[in-house]
């Protein structure tokens, strides 16, 4: 029935009413209800949430224009480029990685999918490799380990701590990216891209900068 067949102003206005009903019905239905309706959550698959603590998501490779998929130490943290910078412990040295500086038990992630492995030394402490498709990287002076063997981008490998040579000193992850199994290469920029901007210069270090691996 149209409007111009209604009979009388009482009719029109209950004809006028139920058709917005209709129209606010339909809207609903097409712009309120939730993509995840009649979706049980807890069935979604791990590596399509979020990473807790992080906000980053878990991937199964890098994100564009990087070989990581999420930033490797949770915050909070704080770095600088050190990589290059002299070292003495254990004989004159140049610094190979990027020291992350968080909070002792902070979680170490896995930057993107590989295999995760344990090393021990007398100046990395307590270590895991990570290793993908573009290169591996080395988590030193842990305090303690996370899940090793086959991991996912934001897998838990360990947590940040100061053992081997950093004993004493401020604790930290000690982060090196080793691009196609080559050598050591700053990663400075690439730890920026998905650490959520560049950091904030960090306060002192409490220990002499020199020790430290």
């Amino acid at each position: 029935m149209s409007p111009n067949r209604v009979s009388s102003p009482g009719a029109r206005a209950r004809f006028n009413a139920g058709a917005a009903a209709v129209l606010i019905a339909i809207f609903t239905v097409f712009t309120v209800t939730p993509a995840t309706a009649g979706i049980d959550v807890g069935s979604i698959p791990r590596a399509s949430r979020s990473a807790p603590g992080t906000g980053h998501p878990h991937t199964k490779g890098p994100t564009k224009g990087t070989p990581f998929a999420l930033c490797p130490v949770d915050r909070p943290h704080h770095y600088l480029d050190d990589f290059g910078d002299a070292r003495y412990a254990g004989g004159f040295h140049r610094h190979e990685g990027i020291d992350i500086f968080a909070p002792r038990g902070t979680p170490v992630r896995a930057p993107f999918a590989g295999v995760a492995k344990v090393s021990r030394s007398w100046a990395g402490g307590l270590a895991v490799y990570v290793y993908g498709k573009r290169g591996f990287v080395y988590n030193a002076h842990l305090t303690a380990l996370g899940h090793l063997g086959k991991v996912w981008a934001g897998t838990v490998v360990g947590y940040v701590g100061n053992s081997g040579d950093a004993i004493g000193a401020s604790t930290h992850d000690h982060f090196e990216w080793h691009p196609h199994g080559g050598p050591a290469v700053d990663g400075f920029a690439l730890l920026n891209a998905v650490c959520r901007g560049t950091p904030t210069p960090p306060p002192r270090p409490t220990y002499d900068a020199e020790r430290a691996l």
